[in-house]
């Protein structure tokens, strides 16, 4: 963790102050104060920044403790330089499990086609999992449905915009609707994924605000589950429009909502993917209709 805080010192000098710094390295600005405050008290409760006017300026021992910052930060990145120009062994992936089950086997066919060797991991996480584990490089690349992420830290590339569909029992009231929306949720019971998922989130905040009734019948992690559920007649769905084939028995209805700006989104961060390997697999994605 001292490297972390090491890093935050050189940014909120570098920015002047706490709050610009916080922008920078993608942080709220009480876990800058806090990076700052665990740093003086590794060395004894030494005062490392002071201010002066509306800017934060190093002490006398801020000055030195910067000086070995700055060379222990460069051989970190050094390090990391250094192991990802050599031969890649491993790609670790964290997606979503509608992405994982239904879009990364075509692509990572043409993968192993190029490059058999490279063993490839795929981790399921939920959205906000797959970011952190990006950011703390316990991750190549992240794959998610949500709005597009803006960080300092994540490259990301937006793939396609997400549509939805909600699915029916064949003999439901509204098996004959070319859409629905959100009023159509009123008094239903919902089959949902589990808490975490970014569109499940919208869906249930957007009922929530307009104070609709509606009941919560099943939460269930895996869409072909929740397929069977509606089936069985114990609910309606809302899941994402590719997810939905033509040997499901139940009705698919597009979900009709302006505000509903979702798309799928490879992340990375830049410094994770300098090597040939990873640039192939960014291309197989960007050319992919994922």
């Amino acid at each position: 963790m001292e490297l972390l805080y090491f890093k935050t010192l050189i940014q909120v000098v570098k920015s002047g102050n706490y709050t610009r710094a916080a922008y920078a390295l993608d942080y709220s600005q009480s876990s800058i104060t806090t990076h700052i405050q665990k740093l003086e008290a590794i060395y004894g409760g030494t005062c490392l920044l002071e201010r002066q006017g509306n800017s934060m300026k190093l002490t006398p021992a801020g000055e030195v403790i910067y000086g070995y910052a700055e060379k222990l930060l460069t051989l970190y990145e050094e390090s990391h330089e250094r192991l990802a120009t050599q031969e890649v062994h491993t790609i670790k992936i964290g997606s979503i499990e509608t992405l994982a089950i239904y879009k990364l086997p075509t692509i990572l066919a043409d993968f192993k086609k190029r490059y058999p060797n490279i063993k490839v991991q795929i981790q399921p996480h939920t959205e906000s999992t797959i970011i952190e584990k990006i950011a703390n490089k316990e991750l190549d690349f992240g794959l998610i449905i949500d709005r597009p992420l803006h960080s300092n830290m994540i490259n990301k590339i937006l793939l396609t915009k997400q549509a939805m569909k909600v699915i029916i029992p064949s003999a439901h009231p509204y098996a004959k609707k070319e859409r629905m929306t959100i009023d159509d949720f009123k008094d239903e019971t919902i089959i949902l994924t589990e808490e975490g998922c970014t569109y499940r989130s919208y869906l249930v905040n957007q009922l929530e605000e307009r104070k609709m009734n509606f009941t919560i019948s099943m939460e269930l992690s895996s869409i072909e589950t929740i397929k069977k559920a509606v089936q069985s007649n114990w609910g309606i769905g809302f899941i994402p429009a590719f997810s939905l084939e033509k040997k499901d028995k139940v009705i698919g209805i597009p979900f009709q909502d302006e505000n509903f700006q979702f798309y799928s989104q490879l992340l990375y961060k830049k410094s994770n993917v300098s090597n040939l390997a990873h640039q192939y697999l960014i291309n197989l994605f960007q050319k992919s209709a994922l």
